[in-house]
C-alpha cells in the first residue's frame, strides 16, 4: 500500500493507490488550458511533469482522459466526470483546512472570487483600497467561472464573489454594487471609429457575457478575451478599440467616445446566506457596497 499523502482509491486489481491532490490540480488546469504547455506555464512545472502526472492519473482510473481533436485537447465523457469530482475534492479539502484552522486565522483570513477581467477593472482596485481600512485582515483573491464560484460559495469554502449576474441559487444572497461604467475606447490617437475598423477587441467579463460596441459600429472581433492585460496590451500594440471602464483609462493617453457607445455593467456581490463568519464579513461587506 502506497502510503503518499492523497485520497486512496482502488485499482482494477484490487490494489490500492494514493491520488496527489496534485494531480487533480493538474488536471483542472489542463481542463482549463486545454493545453499541456499553457497549464506548465500557469503551474510553474515543465511540458513533461504536467504530461506524467495526467498518464498517473489515468493509469490510476484506467481510462483516458483526453483526445487530441485537431491542434486542441478534448475531454473525454470520463474526463468531464472527473472534472466536477474533482473540483469538488479540491473544494472540499479547502473547507476541510480552513475548518481545523484556529479560529483567529479563520476570522482573519477572507477568500474573494471574480471573474479574470472583472478582477482587474473592479476587485483588484478594491481590495488595493479596502486593506488600507481593514488592515488587521489577510486576502486570498481568486478569478473562477461563474459555475465554480456558484458551487464554492455552495460549500463556503468561498466566501465572496463579485460577479455581473446575480446567482439565483435560495441559499446565496446577492446585492447590487455600484455598476462599472464601460465605455468605447481608441489607443495611440487613433479616431475611435477606424479604431474599431482596425482592431476592436471584445472582452468577456463572464462567460456568455461579451460586451459589444453596437451594431451600427459593424466590428468584427481581431480578438476575443477575458484577460484585461491582454486586451490593454494588444489595443496599445495594434491601435485597436474595445469597451473599457472608465475609472482605469486614463484619458490623456485614450480617447473616451461616450457618444458612440457606452453601457452599464451591473455588479453583484454574493455570498452564502447562512455563511459561519457573516459577522466578521460584515465591515467587508459594507466597504464594498459603499464604493
Amino acid at each position: 500500500m502506497n502510503e503518499a499523502a492523497g485520497v486512496t482509491t482502488a485499482t482494477s486489481q484490487g490494489e490500492e493507490s494514493a491520488l496527489d491532490l496534485q494531480q487533480l490540480k493538474t488536471f483542472l488546469e489542463v481542463c482549463q488550458t486545454r493545453h499541456f504547455g499553457h497549464a506548465a506555464s500557469n503551474l510553474y512545472l515543465t511540458q513533461s511533469a504536467v504530461s506524467f502526472r495526467i498518464r498517473q492519473l489515468e493509469n490510476q482510473l484506467g481510462t483516458t482522459l483526453f483526445v487530441r481533436h485537431r491542434n486542441n485537447l478534448q475531454l473525454t465523457a470520463a474526463g468531464e466526470r472527473l472534472q466536477h469530482h474533482a473540483e469538488s475534492i479540491l473544494s472540499l479539502w479547502e473547507q476541510a483546512r480552513q475548518d481545523v484552522a484556529s479560529q483567529q486565522d479563520r476570522a482573519a483570513t477572507l477568500t474573494l472570487a471574480t471573474t479574470p477581467a472583472i478582477s482587474t477593472a473592479w476587485l483588484g482596485p478594491a481590495l488595493l483600497d479596502m486593506h488600507q481600512t481593514l488592515a488587521d485582515r489577510f486576502w486570498r483573491s481568486e478569478t473562477l467561472t461563474p459555475d465554480q464560484i456558484s458551487r464554492r460559495l455552495l460549500d463556503r469554502s468561498l466566501d465572496l464573489a463579485v460577479l455581473p449576474v446575480s446567482l439565483k441559487v435560495d441559499e446565496l444572497t446577492s446585492r447590487l454594487l455600484t455598476p462599472l461604467t464601460l465605455t468605447l475606447t481608441s489607443a495611440n490617437g487613433v479616431r475611435t471609429e477606424d479604431a474599431v475598423q482596425r482592431s476592436y477587441v471584445q472582452i468577456d467579463w463572464a462567460a456568455g457575457l461579451p460586451i459589444h460596441p453596437g451594431a451600427d459600429l459593424n466590428s468584427m472581433p481581431s480578438l476575443q478575451t477575458s484577460d484585461f492585460q491582454l486586451a490593454i496590451n494588444w489595443l496599445q500594440r495594434y491601435s485597436g478599440a474595445a469597451m473599457l471602464p472608465e475609472n482605469l483609462v486614463d484619458q490623456t493617453q485614450w480617447q473616451l467616445r461616450a457618444d458612440l457607445a457606452t453601457t452599464s455593467l451591473p455588479l453583484y456581490l454574493i455570498h452564502h446566506s447562512q455563511h459561519p463568519d457573516l459577522a466578521n464579513m460584515n465591515p467587508v461587506i459594507d466597504y464594498l457596497l459603499q464604493r
